[in-house]
């Protein structure tokens, strides 16, 4: 008799335990755990990019496509320079030397920073599938959007996207 009067207790206390236990919050969202190379060496902590939208355009130097989209990025690394949003690419290769990424990225056209990921530091825990790949962090570090590929049609819906991310907490 005791015991069934336990039940919705035991049940009540489980989905408490369960449910407070999925609103913790002390774990960084993954951007904020990385810390990725520049092309001089120095570390680039995206924790210090709180605060900012962050657009990583992940590409290699052998990715055709990737050398369509660097001008896209471009413009929209432009079109958000005086707000708070970092444009970033992510070289994603292990096989290469820094002269021949650099060289890549100078014929590809790209003027905006550069990171290096070849341990896969990013590309592994955000399942990146292809390349190019453009990834949205919101100033809190949690992913916003991703998609693959980027061309010129883009532009006003990830233009317009990007103003409401920035307007927003």
């Amino acid at each position: 008799m005791v015991f069934r009067k336990a039940w919705p207790f035991f049940f009540l206390l489980l989905f408490f335990i369960l449910f407070l236990n999925d609103c913790r919050s002390d774990e960084q969202p993954l951007l904020y755990q990385v810390t990725l190379e520049d092309w001089d060496g120095n570390s680039h902590k995206f924790l210090e990019d709180k605060g900012k939208l962050v657009v990583l355009d992940f590409w290699a130097s052998w990715c055709e496509p990737c050398k369509k989209a660097v001008p896209v990025v471009e413009k929209l690394r432009e079109k958000l320079k005086d707000s708070p949003a970092i444009v970033l690419g992510v070289n994603t290769e292990d096989d290469l030397s820094l002269e021949e990424i650099r060289k890549a990225a100078s014929e590809f056209g790209m003027l905006y920073p550069s990171l290096l990921d070849p341990e896969w530091k990013l590309v592994t825990p955000l399942k990146i599938e292809g390349q190019p790949a453009l990834f949205v962090f919101s100033k809190s570090g949690k992913k916003l959007h991703s998609q693959y590929g980027i061309s010129e049609k883009d532009l006003p819906i990830l233009t317009g996207r990007l103003k409401n991310w920035l307007e927003s907490p």
